[in-house]
């Protein structure tokens, strides 16, 4: 009996072992990327990423790795499936149910038809209610609405995410000033920077300053590609951000006119026949309009902060102001949209295995620097910005919060990615009515948003 008892026990020992042993097993999560992207648990060194550059950033993003490992019992892996393989993946492998990765890191042009086909599951059915990620109020992650209101695609909330491609609107200080004009910075804190606001403006700041009978300054000026996303969201709707198109609307419609209007009455500089693209980019610099869609790339490519930039680019003599987009009648200043986002995005595919332990683990890999924002967001990770001499570094700090601000109220918007371009300079230009504009290009808005969206 002695020796039976001694035998049972070594076998219940053997079995609590290997019970043990395969409880402390780490689950090794998959990340489908459509580039290489370093560290992660297969990488021995720092050195191993070929672009380690000897920062705090770089140190504390390979020192993530292991602390991932350690709190979660896991092991990860960035996987490059290159675009068509991401796509294909995508296709095939959730479709099946065995999706191939934990996460796909991907862009918009993959991640929106893949949650309009159900593809990506919506972290709204398994974390609370109250979760920063899901009412917007987390500092790691922000979500990108697709028109369902899903949070599916996660996308990252530092600085330089939320600030890139953002195109606010730009005035010119000295010429509000001079026309003893309330400053429209004090309009949007006031709640009261509306269209009927810009346009008084507009209508002030077009002037015939010699007297010639010729307009030299005009209120509004800029490239309608640059700003007709905005205008349709400051007016609380969009173009192609699903799967129907939106080009036929009301409130598309109130937009179209509205910039019909500005040029038709002449509050806008007219935009010329060749290098439009060109010319209407640089009409701020030259002081011949107050108002103008403008962008960090676009200042910092005409060196606008600068000394001693050169002769083609002399420092700006006057100020020139970021605010967010008025508001339409049927917008909000508070809820529009202010950004059409461009980011990478994050998407946890449906059918896999606990999808709550693989967000945990994608939130603290991007949390790498342990929720210090002036970490994350330092001037070196800025540099891009900030790396020049300003000419006016309160201005320059305020610009780049307006940016930031309006880069949290990001959503999706397919209309400069459907295949083909809207004639808004022939709209512009009178030749056709709202009407007209939108009969015209419903039809092939729609059929672009089918191809994209896999319908």
């Amino acid at each position: 009996m002695k020796k039976f008892a001694a035998l049972v026990l070594a076998i219940a020992m053997l079995l609590s072992v290997a019970s043990f042993a395969s409880a402390e097993e780490p689950r090794h999560i998959l990340i489908g990327t459509t580039w290489d992207l370093y560290w992660d648990s297969t990488h021995e060194s720092i050195d191993a990423n070929p672009y380690y550059t000897g920062t705090l950033a770089d140190e504390m993003m390979f020192a993530k790795v292991a602390e991932v490992e350690a709190e979660w019992g896991v092991t990860f892996e960035y996987v490059n499936l290159l675009y068509a393989g991401a796509q294909e993946s995508i296709n095939t492998s959730i479709m099946a149910g065995t999706p191939d990765v934990d996460v796909y890191m991907i862009g918009l042009a993959i991640g929106a038809p893949a949650v309009a086909n159900g593809y990506a599951i919506d972290l709204r059915d398994y974390l609370p209610a109250d979760h920063p990620v899901i009412t917007g109020e987390d500092e790691v992650l922000t979500y990108i609405d697709v028109g369902n209101g899903a949070v599916s695609l996660l996308t990252n909330k530092n600085k330089e995410n939320m600030v890139g491609s953002t195109y606010p609107l730009s005035f010119n200080l000295q010429m509000i000033e001079d026309a003893n004009l309330e400053d429209p910075r004090d309009l949007v804190e006031a709640g009261e920077w509306t269209w009927d606001k810009f346009l008084e403006y507009c209508q002030i700041l077009t002037q015939d300053v010699d007297g010639d009978g010729v307009t030299d300054i005009y209120g509004f000026g800029g490239w309608p590609g640059d700003y007709f996303p905005l205008l349709v969201m400051s007016n609380g709707s969009y173009i192609a951000a699903g799967a129907t198109e939106n080009l036929s609307s009301p409130e598309v419609a109130e937009t179209l006119q509205f910039m019909q209007d500005l040029y038709l009455n002449g509050y806008a500089y007219p935009i010329p026949a060749e290098n439009g693209w060109d010319i209407c980019r640089f009409l701020y610099r030259e002081g011949k309009v107050a108002f103008s869609p403008n962008a960090a790339w676009i200042m910092d490519s005409n060196k606008d902060y600068g000394f001693q930039q050169g002769d083609d680019y002399p420092v700006l003599e006057f100020d020139m102001v970021f605010v967010p987009w008025p508001a339409g009648p049927s917008g909000d200043l508070e809820t529009n949209a202010q950004k059409v986002t461009d980011s990478s995005c994050y998407m946890i595919p449906v059918g896999v295995e606990d999808p709550v332990l693989v967000f945990n683990v994608l939130y603290d890999i991007l949390n790498w620097f342990n929720d210090d924002l002036s970490i994350r967001d330092d001037d070196e990770a800025l540099g891009w910005w900030y790396g020049v001499t300003a000419k006016d570094v309160e201005l320059q700090e305020y610009n780049f919060n307006v940016m930031y601000e309006m880069g949290q109220k990001q959503m999706l918007e397919m209309v400069n990615n459907l295949g083909f371009e809207m004639d808004l300079v022939g709209l512009l230009n009178g030749n056709y009515t709202v009407a007209q504009f939108q009969e015209t290009y419903k039809q092939q808005v729609q059929d672009a948003l089918d191809r994209l969206m896999g319908n």
